[in-house]
């Protein structure tokens, strides 16, 4: 047998919760002010729900408004209802906290590093479901609501724990086809004549051309005409496409060299004096979600880390 339809049985909704209010609070001006609603909207409520029903809900008296019987057993019915649907709806919002995470990342990161590798950690964890926010000037992790952040720098930020995840190590890198052929590693003077490709970006810490030429023994003196960029990923399209030599950053550029879109045309490496680091919220509730994910990031940066550079 079919069960009644609760909307024909079932008195207006809007009335059951501003009677809860009233009946809870004893007082049509305190239910209205929870309710951001006027005293006289929550009494057309209870005077809409007494006439669905057939009975008195409240009576007044000198010591104030007051449940009759009639209303004292509706009140304990609607509260036991109200309570249930009220935790069952809390419980499956954090269920869906738990297998939910997000994570933040620059633009070059995101692009080069972590968009390649999250398919693996999707076809391992298909019920997680991962919000990726991408951007070279991530805010506040807790007041934007991210779980876990990538940061190149000391290790050490405000309100933050972080993990070291691999070290930051710059090289030049160029596609084949602006070498035209010639044997590498280039001399200096074949690779000052290459235009040079320059990532324009507010952070002190990212490291400019010069800083690039002053850590080699013969701090040549490189080309002031430059290609700039205020996108990394773009600058290494441009790159890939023959337009000029790029700063490399390892990790970001592997793949590149592997399938030889880039190659290295000297052999000079910088190491800088920061690293890329996982970073999560102090305090944060662990969660199963940002567990997972959490140890997924470290185990590939790891197997990143312990590639031999190509």
């Amino acid at each position: 047998m079919a069960r009644p339809s609760l909307r024909r049985s079932l008195p207006p909704l809007n009335s059951l919760v501003a009677f809860e209010a009233a009946g809870r609070l004893e007082s049509f001006t305190a239910a209205g002010r929870e309710l951001g609603l006027t005293q006289a909207a929550i009494s057309r409520q209870i005077q809409q729900l007494e006439g669905d029903l057939g009975v008195l809900l409240f009576s007044r008296s000198r010591r104030g408004m007051r449940l009759t019987p009639e209303g004292d057993i509706l009140y304990r019915a609607v509260t036991a209802g109200l309570t249930s649907i009220s935790d069952t709806a809390m419980t499956l919002r954090q269920q869906q906290g738990r297998r939910s995470v997000t994570i933040g990342a620059s633009l070059g990161f995101s692009t080069f590093w972590l968009m390649p590798r999250l398919p693996g950690f999707r076809s391992v964890n298909p019920s997680i479901d991962l919000r990726l926010i991408s951007s070279d000037a991530l805010g506040d992790l807790a007041e934007e609501r991210i779980d876990m952040a990538i940061r190149y720098g000391d290790g050490h930020w405000p309100a933050l724990n972080a993990t070291r995840m691999f070290g930051g190590e710059m090289f030049p890198v160029v596609s084949p086809t602006l070498l035209k052929g010639k044997k590498l590693p280039l001399s200096v003077e074949e690779f000052c004549a290459l235009p040079l490709l320059e990532y324009e970006s507010a952070d002190p810490r990212w490291l400019s051309w010069e800083d690039w030429a002053q850590s080699l023994p013969q701090r040549p003196k490189l080309p002031a005409a430059r290609i700039r960029f205020n996108s990394y990923p773009l600058l290494i399209q441009a790159a890939i496409a023959g337009e000029g030599v790029g700063l490399g950053w390892r990790y970001f550029v592997d793949e590149f060299l592997h399938d030889q879109r880039l190659v290295r045309p000297v052999e000079e490496v910088l190491m800088t004096e920061f690293a890329f680091h996982l970073v999560e919220p102090i305090g944060a509730r662990p969660r199963t979600a940002t567990t997972l994910l959490r140890k997924w990031l470290l185990d590939r940066a790891r197997e990143s880390e312990a590639t031999p550079l190509p």
